[in-house]
């Protein structure tokens, strides 16, 4: 055997060999998403602020010699801080939903790619039978051992990219690096209207912002609306209204459109999702049939191995179509304010 040779089988056994770093912790999508919410730092300062509000609105509220404005002011606060909290938890759950699809991507594609070099070694080795019996060239044989080199590096970065996902899953949930995904998300069907979505974006940070300026302008005006404040004063109160009201406008509009593109999206992934299912369905039909026809003898065990590499490429497509669903909930359920996942509760 030359030296580049053993380079190369070196290389095969390393590639094929399961990786033992350390020890790793399984998760499934609702640990991590509980994991992350319970250590995000924004999460824990929106908490906080929100913790401080309260006791400010609480405390303008009792006490008889603060003036509405005041009043008015800690309550709008302490409204925008729940927002605030809510923002950061769904934002904490979209993070944590996408690290956790990405690293359970990371890992079937290994399998994937596994499989890949499986058929690859086998078709090196088909081809230096041919060889030996004169019926192939030593240029098919090079053209195979090319290709099987090719996938033993594509598998070597797929290995590569499960670490790499899982040291972002493992900061996210504050687990360390050793964290694997454990079972797929199944995505509840998304039964909320468009319509009845839009009714609730009162939810949103920017929406409550907005609606908190309103108030406090219309307060101004009517605080200013009497015979013993200036008119100019009345007047900039009330151009100060028009403002508002026109932001608080433009923020409805805006937070529409955002919800209708997130919500169609979200459609868009159900609908590749049944078709990636369809897809699965009639790879392992075939591959149920080849199985039979190997057991009877019309076809090769070499054959029937490229059929389950086909299965296997058709349910990791199926699989990154439930994780986009997944995906675009969690999209969708920032761009709604509440929580349509189905993992974390209602956050």
């Amino acid at each position: 055997m030359t030296h580049a040779r053993r380079l190369f089988t070196l290389s095969l056994s390393l590639a094929l060999a399961a990786p033992a770093a350390h020890a790793q912790s399984t998760l499934s999508a609702g640990s991590a998403v509980s994991a992350a919410l319970t250590t995000s730092s924004d999460v824990k300062t929106s908490q906080a602020n929100l913790d401080k509000a309260q006791a400010a609105s609480r405390a303008a509220q009792a006490d008889p010699s603060t003036l509405v404005a005041a009043k008015l002011s800690a309550s709008n606060a302490e409204k925008l801080s729940q927002a605030g909290l809510r923002a950061a938890k769904l934002s904490s759950l979209q993070s944590a939903i996408s690290a956790y699809t990405a690293l359970l991507e990371a890992q079937e594609n290994v399998e994937v790619q596994t499989l890949q070099v499986q058929v690859d070694t086998k078709s090196v080795q088909v081809a230096q039978v041919k060889l030996g019996i004169g019926n192939a060239t030593t240029l098919d044989v090079t053209n195979a051992q090319n290709t099987l080199a090719a996938s033993t590096q594509t598998l070597a970065d797929a290995r590569a990219q499960v670490n790499l996902a899982a040291a972002k899953l493992g900061t996210l949930t504050g687990l360390g690096s050793g964290v694997r995904a454990g079972s797929a998300i199944t995505a509840p069907k998304l039964s909320a209207t468009l319509a009845a979505l839009q009714g609730s974006l009162g939810n949103l940070s920017s929406l409550i912002s907005a609606a908190n300026d309103v108030a406090s302008a219309t307060l101004n005006v009517k605080l200013a609306d009497n015979d013993f404040t200036p008119a100019r004063t009345l007047q900039d109160a009330k151009t100060a209204l028009a403002n508002a009201q026109r932001s608080q406008d433009s923020a409805q509009k805006t937070a529409g459109q955002t919800l209708a593109s997130a919500y169609q999206a979200a459609q868009n992934a159900y609908e590749l999702q049944q078709v990636a299912l369809s897809r699965e369905a009639a790879a392992q039909k075939t591959y149920t049939q080849d199985s039979a026809r190997l057991r009877s003898g019309t076809i090769s065990a070499v054959e029937l191995q490229s059929t389950q590499l086909t299965l296997k490429k058709a349910q990791y497509s199926r699989l990154q179509a439930q994780n986009n669903v997944t995906e675009a909930l969690a999209a969708l359920s920032v761009a709604a304010g509440q929580n349509l996942t189905g993992i974390g509760g209602a956050l």
